[in-house]
């Protein structure tokens, strides 16, 4: 198979190599003059965020499944070694080329629709098929990939911050919890927590901090530390209405840099089997009555935290022997279905009503129903899943 050559060499080609097919386009390698911006090639996973972008080096990259491979990509169609892309030349203004050539895959390797036979030069924007994989390969501004890469590291940092305070599943008791956690792309501000506070009696509660990027989930992050670590002076943390007022209390309305955010606080206190529950600004939970099937929403009417003075009440409710709550961000209904129809909060509700799948936990069983309804690409939006089940 030919290997590519530097773009200074003229391309040569016979009309008898049927077998090979050999593109060159002209292409000067010039200095990086001062003043003027330097570009580099990366590779996009698509749809766009739902990977980070891929940047290309002199030299080459191989493209496979195994760990072989410089860039490993999911999928029984794509082969052990599969491809491999080369960058010829410098990362500068008018320097380099890219091109592909295919190494004998099985399911081959397609261009803009077209499949690869032997070697072809890349143009940027050009659509690259490798097994179910799609990569788009683009020419960007060296200092944009540079902040972007940078914003990426950030965004991992803070999300492996924010998993380090969610708590941990509840598989045996008289109070059981899974959940699930889906960050967005941008990573939004939810977070959620629950726990025991004595004398049969169990908390928990859910927040989504407006905005999102880093400083929205640290801000989730500290409203968690507040409401897992006993942080509200003056809150009775068995009385949602008191944990409410502290909170908006807390975060006054006008402060520069106070997060506004909606919350879902509830106690569930085992001697009568009653669930005592507040929402600021939060859409409803569902309690589930296995027995009978009975799905009731919670609802209670109070304005968000942090949109100024407020006083908060409380709803109740009696949890029914082998029942469990539904808890779940407005994520997972702020998508649009495969079909081009917006969800809404009932469309979430449907998929809680089908019934349970073997070897899913509730909330991973619920994310997969709304994963296989959107459409493709990364969510909108964070995605939380809490399901408290009640013996």
């Amino acid at each position: 198979m030919r290997q590519p050559r530097r773009p200074a060499d003229p391309p040569p080609f016979a009309e008898d190599e049927a077998d090979q097919t050999v593109f060159r386009r002209p292409n000067t390698l010039m200095p990086l003059s001062d003043g003027v911006e330097a570009f580099v090639h990366v590779l996009v996973p698509q749809p766009t965020g739902s990977a980070p972008p891929v940047r290309l080096r002199p030299g080459t990259l191989t493209i496979g499944r195994t760990e072989g491979a410089d860039l490993i990509l999911p999928g029984s169609e794509v082969s052990r070694r599969h491809c491999q892309i080369d960058l010829i030349g410098v990362e500068v203004i008018a320097g380099g080329e890219v091109v592909l050539t295919d190494l004998n895959s099985t399911n081959g390797t397609y261009v803009d629709g077209t499949r690869v036979t032997g070697t072809v030069a890349l143009a940027p924007g050009a659509r690259l098929a490798i097994g179910g994989n799609e990569l788009l390969y683009e020419r960007r501004s060296k200092r944009e990939l540079d902040e972007a890469e940078a914003l990426e590291r950030d965004l991992q940092r803070t999300n492996q911050y924010v998993l380090a305070v969610l708590p941990l599943p509840i598989r045996d008791g008289w109070v059981r919890a899974e959940w699930y956690f889906a960050p967005c792309s941008s990573l939004g501000g939810d977070t959620f927590g629950y726990r025991d506070l004595g004398d049969g009696t169990f908390a928990g509660f859910m927040v989504d901090i407006a905005g999102d990027g880093p400083n929205a989930a640290l801000q989730a992050v500290s409203v968690a530390n507040l409401l897992r670590q006993d942080g509200l002076l003056g809150a009775d943390f068995r009385d949602p209405a008191s944990v409410m007022t502290r909170l908006n209390d807390s975060f006054p309305v006008g402060t520069p840099g106070a997060p506004h955010f909606t919350a879902w606080y509830w106690v569930y206190t085992r001697a009568n089997r009653m669930l005592t529950y507040c929402a600021a600004g939060y859409h409803p939970a569902w309690l589930l009555d296995r027995a009978t099937g009975n799905l009731v929403p919670l609802r209670s009417e109070n304005p968000a935290i942090g949109r100024g003075a407020a006083r908060y009440s409380a709803g109740k409710a009696f949890v029914p022997i082998d029942s469990a709550l539904y808890m779940f961000s407005d994520g997972a209904f702020a998508i649009e279905g495969k079909d081009g129809k917006r969800w809404a909060i009932y469309d979430v509700v449907g998929v809680i009503r089908d019934p349970p799948v073997q070897g899913m936990t509730e909330p991973e069983r619920i994310y997969t129903g709304i994963r296989a309804a959107a459409r493709s690409g990364p969510l909108p939006d964070d995605v939380s899943i809490v399901v408290i089940g009640f013996p």
